[in-house]
């Protein structure tokens, strides 16, 4: 049997509607990141074993757990990890039913429908539907889906082996508005400390504004050579000036105190070596040309260089030839914007890209929703994915 007619028998078993409705189901169950609480875990892998699907729940606290499924094949092989978190960021601050999970407009609304469940339901559906067709693959085919990504102690380390995964290639589902993304950027933080001298408001010429110092420093860094080379699949370098806080310590007082927090992140052609040398010339620079410019920098997180392929790497052709024959259509090359599983399972030498439905435009928003028909899509492509890679 040819990959294709693999790809196209299992596609039979693929339930659209049903693909659509566990992901408002995993909508509908809060799984704030830290206090995910088991019921997720619990409903996604109930949801598999009643699909024939080999599935467990690894459980590590009281209030939090991991989910794992698996499938093995004909014999020797490949041994793929379609991998996406359960939990979410907090609902709180959403104009809507955070966990209504109502379907409206052909979009899936709530916490997490973009960021990640949708993906995660795609991703199980896509299981369901190989096993259900019985086609012949080598190798074993993995599911596992975290606690914590998002901020609340991420747990997925303990998904891999000695856990009860063992991978040696692998699909995060992140939102990529079904892009293949070829690994994630690398970054760090940087705070700057301009220090200024107080005076009272009515004698403010008498004093330096560190505030105001600090307001000609911010251009600096984003005008370095380093962030604004445009990289074909990258783009450049984002920059964020994500904090700023001075003054207000003393009343009718002109502050002698700001700081700045940037993100930064980094893309492959861009090493951090390079970056911090380039932040700490122009800074000096600034310095020398403003005697009233005291200033302060250190690198506040560890640097983290990029994790990602070549685009040439025989797995980012063998995931988009699996992408195509089930959609019909070669997907486009990117890098992912954020942070994700990447960066773990990199460390450990194991291929893996990024793949799924949605945009990080919508994860984290008010409105949180994911596009339907992107879930179903999505569905198709990881069970083109899984077969053209374990045959």
């Amino acid at each position: 049997m040819s990959i294709e007619e693999k790809i196209r028998l299992a596609l039979r078993h693929l339930d659209p509607d049903e693909a659509v409705s566990l992901a408002q189901t995993l909508v509908r169950t809060p799984s704030v990141s830290g206090r995910e609480g088991q019921q997720i875990a619990h409903t996604m892998a109930d949801w598999l074993r009643s699909a024939g699907v080999e599935a467990g729940v690894q459980v590590f606290g009281p209030d939090r757990a991991n989910v794992y499924a698996r499938l093995d094949g004909g014999g020797p092989g490949p041994k793929l990890l379609l991998n996406g978190h359960l939990d979410t960021k907090p609902g709180d601050n959403m104009t809507i039913d955070p966990y209504g999970g109502e379907i409206r407009d052909g979009r899936l609304w709530g916490r997490g429908a973009c960021d990640m469940k949708s993906a995660v339901a795609a991703e199980m559906a896509a299981l369901k539907a190989i096993h259900l067709s019985g086609v012949p693959f080598r190798g074993t085919l993995w599911f596992g889906s975290e606690a914590g990504e998002d901020g609340g102690g991420w747990k997925f380390v303990d998904l891999l082996s000695p856990g009860p995964i063992d991978c040696d290639c692998a699909v995060v589902g992140e939102p990529t508005e079904m892009e293949l993304h070829i690994g994630c950027r690398g970054g760090f933080r940087l705070t700057l400390t301009a220090r200024g001298r107080a005076t009272h408001t009515g004698m403010s010429e008498r004093g330096v504004n560190a505030i105001l110092k600090m307001t000609g420093v911010i251009p600096i860094i984003y005008q370095l050579p380093c962030f604004n080379e445009v990289d074909p699949i990258w783009g450049r370098c984002p920059v964020n000036s994500q904090d700023i806080h001075g003054g207000g310590e003393v009343t009718a007082s002109v502050p002698d105190k700001c700081v700045a927090v940037f993100d930064i992140r980094l893309n492959p052609n861009v090493k951090f070596e390079r970056a911090n040398r380039e932040i700490e010339a122009a800074l000096r620079s600034a310095i020398a040309a403003d005697p009233e410019l005291k200033l302060e920098w250190e690198i506040s997180t560890a640097p983290r260089e990029s994790a990602h392929l070549d685009a040439a790497h025989p797995f980012v052709a063998e995931v988009s030839d699996g992408i195509a024959l089930a959609a019909n259509a070669t997907p486009k090359i990117g890098g992912f914007p954020g942070g994700c599983a990447v960066f773990p399972l990199a460390e450990r030498g194991i291929p893996t890209v990024v793949y799924g439905p949605g945009s990080l435009e919508q994860a984290h928003t008010r409105d949180e929703w994911i596009r339907t028909d992107e879930i179903v899509a999505a569905a198709r492509a990881y069970v083109g994915i899984a077969l053209r890679v374990l045959s």
